[in-house]
């Protein structure tokens, strides 16, 4: 074989290698729950490649950035508002917006460098600020610890939108206060129980009272009525209709009590009509 031969073979196995090699980095495969951040000698592009088959630039390089859902776990210890030392175990949960892909990995790299270079550090100050509000009784009530997490997502929401995050949620987990201090609120909120439970207590004993006092002011008003309608005419004339209804009763046995000159009886008589 000559030496022009061995040549022409020489060129084009080089130029099938430089194809292959060209045609393999123009495309590209980014999975699921991710998009690619292009960059090109340094240079990062905006545009993101969707999940799925891409193709790109042979000389840009590709990183896959994860657009799931990320939980961080942060335990800090923080003071409350008046100076003692609570532990706090706080997950957020957040996903990075895809479309902002790009800007994260320009200013703040990948998963793991983001998350210790801003939204660790970003979380522990929130959660210092916003604890600092409540009082460590507070942090004890699972009502008050629902208003801390809302509170937390509320101061965190926008640091975080502002790089190019989307906050989702703010668990607070667990509260570990000193054990002295547990036992004194334990104490204080079973004192608040037995003074509310004494509350309705006296309420109660309050409004039998009164039941009892308008029952006995009706009966009293009663008795007043009555009084005033027994009259001396009133009484001769029950005592006669009483005389009338022993006449016509089959017992014939007749009772006699005694009665002044107007036939008014001395006695309190009781009898049908």
């Amino acid at each position: 074989m000559d030496v022009k031969a061995v040549k022409k073979y020489v060129v084009l196995g080089t130029a099938g290698v430089l194809g292959a090699a060209i045609g393999v980095n123009s495309c590209t495969l980014v999975p699921a729950g991710h998009v690619g951040v292009r960059s090109l000698l340094g240079a990062v592009k905006e545009k993101e490649l969707e999940p799925g088959f891409n193709l790109k630039n042979p000389l840009e390089s590709v990183v896959e950035m994860n657009t799931r859902t990320q939980e961080l776990k942060e335990t800090t210890a923080v003071p409350t508002s008046e100076g003692l030392i609570a532990t706090l175990d706080v997950s957020v949960l957040f996903h990075i917006d895809p479309s902002r892909a790009d800007e994260i990995y320009k200013n703040l790299g990948q998963d793991e460098q983001y998350m210790g270079t801003f939204i660790q550090p970003t979380t522990r100050s929130t959660v210092r600020d916003v604890v600092s509000n409540y009082r460590a009784e507070a942090l004890y009530t699972s009502s008050e610890r629902g208003k801390i997490s809302v509170d937390l997502m509320e101061r965190l929401e926008g640091p975080l939108s502002q790089r190019g995050y989307v906050l989702e949620k703010v668990l607070l987990r667990d509260v570990k206060l000193p054990e002295k201090l547990v036992t004194a609120i334990e104490e204080k909120l079973q004192a608040d129980q037995q003074a509310q439970k004494m509350f309705y207590v006296l309420e109660g004993a309050k409004k039998e009272a009164d039941r009892k006092k308008i029952e006995a002011e009706g009966i009293a008003g009663a008795q007043e009525i009555i009084k005033s309608s027994l009259t001396p005419e009133y009484l001769q004339w029950y005592y006669m209709e009483t005389l009338k209804g022993l006449v016509g009763s089959p017992n014939t046995t007749f009772v006699i009590t005694p009665f002044d000159q107007k036939l008014v009886p001395l006695l309190p008589l009781e009898g049908k009509k």
